[in-house]
């Protein structure tokens, strides 16, 4: 699931605005059933925390610069993939990925594990909009019912579609984009070696779906609010927020200050004329770029939210 080419409607699980759909499918001959939502969820979930905790440490090499992502106290460490030029997942991908460690304090600069929460795991594209320039509009299409737990230890599993559409200037030159994505939180199972205490970690994904694919009645709610000329581009992210280990020394304070770890990874295609060289330049402002100083751009949000 974690691939830039957009997914059809028809892979969801069932739901009342995808009934029309179900029908057509229905007369299809051969067409498979929607999976079930929790299996669904646990399916996705599983991959996501293996594409994170061992396909990014294994084939994402370092880049030999930390960049600076004011105002962020914590420099960005940013990863490319080994493996080949094209980078992680499907044939022609090209996927960065970024790795911060932050001071767990309310303070400029950084941020509280609850602010982390607040920011990146509830209401994330509604927030990404509040503190991105170039985020427009969020549309919500579809909401699935919050999973208290799923198998494995996943808790809070929430699952949405938003309509996410980024304006640029000038307005003349560059046409809107919209994202339709399959947006996918939850807390990590917790470790069987880890304290009763320990505050697992939480993921946030976004996975690409076809506009093209959306039922009669998801195309007319979606033509009627994007803008006329808007490009219906494409792309995946995977974010795992984490505190990190790291217990006092003998000779240090109990009251050790706590590090939490923000680990973002995504592929993505604007679409449009602009070239794919274009979109992977960090002189010309592509995605290694954007995705550095959305860092500095969260955590100065989080800053003004905690100042009013």
């Amino acid at each position: 699931m974690l691939r830039l080419s957009p997914h059809p409607f028809s892979c969801l699980p069932s739901h009342p605005s995808l009934a029309e759909e179900e029908e057509e499918e229905e007369e299809a001959a051969g067409e498979a059933a929607r999976p079930k939502l929790e299996e669904f969820l646990l399916s996705i979930l599983t991959e996501t925390q293996t594409f994170t905790t061992q396909t990014i440490p294994r084939t994402f090499a370092p880049a030999p610069k930390l960049r600076a992502s004011p105002p962020s106290t914590a420099k960005v460490q940013l990863l490319l993939s080994a493996g080949n030029q094209n980078g992680q997942g499907g044939e022609g991908e090209y996927w960065v990925c970024r790795k911060s460690i932050h001071a767990d304090a309310a303070e400029k600069g950084t941020a509280t594990w609850n602010e982390f929460e607040k920011g990146l795991r509830e209401n994330h594209s509604e927030n990404e909009m509040a503190y991105t320039p170039s985020v427009a509009s969020v549309e919500h299409l579809l909401q699935w019912p919050v999973q208290k737990e799923v198998k494995g230890g996943w808790r809070d599993v929430d699952m949405h579609v938003n309509m996410i559409t980024h304006t640029f200037k000038p307005g003349a030159l560059i046409s809107p984009r919209t994202f339709i994505s399959l947006v996918i939180s939850a807390y990590e199972p917790q470790p069987d070696n880890t304290a009763a205490h320990h505050q697992p970690g939480f993921y946030t994904v976004q996975i690409p779906l076809s506009f093209k694919t959306s039922s009669a009645n998801l195309r007319e709610k979606i033509k009627s609010v994007v803008p006329k000329n808007t490009i219906f581009a494409h792309y995946a992210s995977v974010e795992h927020v984490s505190l990190l280990d790291s217990p006092p020394l003998a000779s240090e304070s109990a009251n050790r200050q706590r590090q939490i770890e923000w680990t973002m990874a995504t592929t993505s295609d604007a679409g449009g004329l602009i070239p794919q060289w274009v979109q992977r330049s960090w002189t010309m402002g592509g995605v290694p770029k954007a995705v550095v100083a959305d860092v500095g751009l969260f955590l100065g949000w989080t800053d003004r939210q905690r100042r009013s």
